[in-house]
């Protein structure tokens, strides 16, 4: 690559996220002065694809520019393009083409994830770790990342709650050894029957839709509930239904003593009720 500075092209610009009207600059910067990403999302680095870059990069230097921050005099900070800042290194390189931005660490954070997701270069961890940074750190609700990412509400809902399954099986997750429609099913059971779960599905290989039916309650024949049930108690679950937009169910052991049941039929539902419940 020349050494004078070029132009960002617009479709570079664009993939950047970058709304100003003004030309950016892509500069030379020498290799020990950027230093990794903080707000880097991606954990796990797959060292074949390391080195093929690495070997691209030897043949054909860096095409793409990597998007860092000025943290003080001759300091960067990567925000996006990592791999290509290790597989630089890793050729023997001294400088790297960069389009220097001034971002904050929110910022910096979204346009990390965002460039990973674009890549699908996240695994469904570090995908739901990197969304929940954005909920701790910068105190963002599930709908302004949804926002500041582009994702759905109820995606970002499914992604979270993913964080509440044990150790080991969030890194069977990242391993693929289940897989993300799998976690989804067991975030929703006891930790130890989704360890048990998982690694059964891992050992027999057993699909989503099975392990769907596998732990899908069984079916409550309420024909003869709602026989016996008084007009009183049918009028009060309609109306409880209907405030509540769920289906709502109240079985009566004896005068004093009973249950309240809230029926959905998806995660997003599920969802919705936690939140309202929440309130």
């Amino acid at each position: 690559m020349p050494d004078k500075d070029k132009t960002l092209n617009k479709g570079l610009d664009a993939l950047l996220g970058n709304t100003n009207t003004k030309q950016k600059i892509v500069k030379e910067i020498q290799l020990d002065k950027i230093k990794p990403g903080r707000f880097q999302p991606r954990s796990n680095f797959n060292n074949e694809k390391l080195i093929e870059l690495t070997n691209s990069i030897k043949n054909q230097g860096v095409l793409s520019p990597i998007l860092v921050r000025e943290l003080g005099l001759n300091e960067f900070e990567v925000i996006a393009g990592e791999r290509r800042l290790r597989a630089s290194i890793n050729a023997g390189l001294k400088t790297i083409p960069c389009l220097v931005d001034q971002k904050q660490d929110q910022d910096a954070l979204i346009s990390a994830l965002i460039e990973n997701l674009q890549r699908e270069d996240l695994n469904a961890v570090e995908e739901a770790r990197g969304f929940d940074r954005l909920k701790r750190e910068f105190g963002l609700t599930q709908e302004e990342v949804a926002k500041s990412t582009g994702k759905g509400r109820s995606t970002i809902a499914n992604s979270l709650r993913i964080l509440s399954l044990p150790y080991l099986v969030l890194d069977m997750l990242s391993e693929g050894k289940i897989e993300k429609g799998h976690a989804k099913l067991l975030a929703s059971l006891d930790p130890i029957e989704a360890d048990a779960l998982a690694k059964k599905i891992s050992d027999n290989g057993i699909s989503v839709k099975d392990l769907s039916n596998l732990i899908k309650p069984p079916k409550v024949n309420n024909k003869k509930t709602y026989k016996e049930k008084d007009k009183d108690t049918l009028n009060i679950e309609v109306e409880m239904s209907e405030s509540f937009g769920h289906k709502i169910q109240i079985d009566t052991k004896n005068k004093k003593a009973g249950k309240v049941s809230i029926f959905y039929k998806t995660l997003d539902e599920l969802d919705s009720i936690i939140q309202k419940l929440k309130k």
